[in-house]
């Protein structure tokens, strides 16, 4: 079975959620054959290009899930360039809100990128909702 990826970007302050999200994903859709890739676990160490990395690791995904905390408000410069390239080689996107309501996004005046404002967002608590999402994109992709 041909293995497909989803990239998870979250904040460093975010790894324990994220790493709990990663296996669960994997988990969920063993069947599918999905990977998900998220930073601390799957980046090369000996990486010397990293944002190259992130940008390869993002384009060679079916979906990517970003994990959007008050952490990443404070600076997510490098989720923000992940949601960019994410949008630029057109890769579905879910996007979770961790500790922080839609209404708090838009009550910034800076630092959130308008694509984030614009997208459907969801609480994190809700995680499960996006699995069949992706189950039924990653059939679509092997199985059109």
């Amino acid at each position: 079975m041909a293995r497909a990826q989803v990239f998870i970007s979250y904040s460093g302050h975010d790894a324990f959620e994220a790493n709990l999200l990663q296996y669960a994903i994997e988990t969920m859709l063993a069947a599918e054959g999905v990977t998900a890739w998220a930073y601390q676990r799957d980046q090369a160490r000996s990486e010397k290009d990293i944002a190259a990395a992130l940008k390869q690791n993002v384009r060679e995904s079916i979906a990517t899930i970003f994990l959007v905390s008050p952490a990443t408000l404070e600076g997510g410069a490098a989720q923000w360039m992940e949601l960019a390239y994410a949008d630029a080689f057109e890769v579905k996107t879910f996007i979770l809100l961790h500790h922080l309501e839609y209404r708090e996004l838009r009550a910034r005046e800076h630092g959130v990128p308008p694509l984030l404002i614009a997208s459907q967002c969801n609480a994190a608590l809700e995680w499960k909702n996006i699995v069949g999402d992706i189950r039924s994109l990653v059939r679509g992709v092997h199985h059109p």
